[in-house]
């Protein structure tokens, strides 16, 4: 049947001996059905994420030609400045001016070790949480210097703790005493629930970083934001609604909000922060 034959007759509606207008043996009726169901969940989809804000790693300026050692802005605003960094050989991980502290994930390269030898201390997906020179009780970080071609993902806190929303003002209190750091690669890995694992980076029950891995078919519930959340991905490919994130794409979903269809069909690695809603320790429905 073709796209202009007319049904024959209502009982036939959904299923048609040709190829019809899709190519999948429904008829123009059924599939112009199927097309408008679809096309409302997208935009129930948009709407429903019309408050996040998505950037993609292929358009950002950081891909597109900025000097090495420029960043990539990611989210700005009175409390985080969130930035892809890309260092040369060497070259130090900067304290930007009013920054107080520094949450950084290593994404590729390595950190030179603090000695000055040619090693490496620290590789993929370590793990940080510092604070500023003069910023606390204990002594300044070590310089984080690059070794080799390395590129980091950086949330500056720019406003102090106890400004911020309770729960994340509890979390950096948490992280910086004493300050963080963490080897995902020698750390545990904790299965969260079917074809989910999670390695816990800094945080308690509520508020939390952690690195999270879905296998090929897996995700979690629907759930809602008591804080902002931060999600970076890292290897990998998921489906936040009807929204896709490939390696390198970054999203902030504010708080109020929450996240529906969140799986993978492919396995994804992907950096979260934020609060978690106590469905995502229940078994996926």
């Amino acid at each position: 049947m073709s796209p202009t034959d007319k049904d024959p007759a209502p009982m036939n509606d959904g299923v048609s001996t040709g190829h019809g207008a899709d190519g999948l043996g429904l008829s123009s009726t059924r599939y112009e059905r199927v097309m408008q169901r679809l096309m409302g969940r997208v935009q129930l989809s948009v709407a429903a994420h019309s408050d996040y804000l998505t950037v993609r790693r292929g358009g950002s300026a950081w891909l597109g030609g900025a000097p090495v050692g420029g960043p990539a802005v990611l989210r700005e605003d009175a409390f985080f400045r969130v930035e892809l960094l890309h260092l040369r050989d060497g070259q130090p991980l900067p304290w930007p001016e009013g920054v107080l502290a520094q949450e950084v994930l290593l994404l590729q390269g390595a950190w030179a070790s603090p000695s000055g030898s040619d090693a490496a201390t620290d590789y993929r997906y370590s793990y940080r949480v510092r604070r500023a020179p003069g910023q606390g009780p204990d002594q300044p970080p070590m310089p984080l210097l690059a070794h080799g071609d390395t590129q980091a993902y950086v949330r500056h806190l720019r406003a102090p703790v106890e400004q911020l929303p309770p729960l994340e003002a509890r979390w950096w209190q948490r992280a910086l005493a004493p300050q963080t750091q963490v080897e995902p690669g020698l750390s545990a890995w904790i299965a969260s629930g079917p074809g989910v694992q999670v390695c816990l980076l800094s945080g308690d029950a509520q508020v939390v970083s952690m690195l999270v891995r879905f296998e090929a078919g897996a995700g979690v519930n629907d759930h809602h934001h008591a804080l902002d959340e931060d999600c970076l991905v890292l290897e990998g490919e998921m489906f936040l609604g009807d929204m896709l994130l490939q390696p390198g794409d970054y999203q902030l979903a504010p708080a109020g909000g929450g996240h529906f269809g969140e799986f993978s069909d492919v396995g994804v690695l992907f950096f979260f922060h934020g609060a978690l809603d106590p469905v995502l320790r229940e078994p996926r429905r």
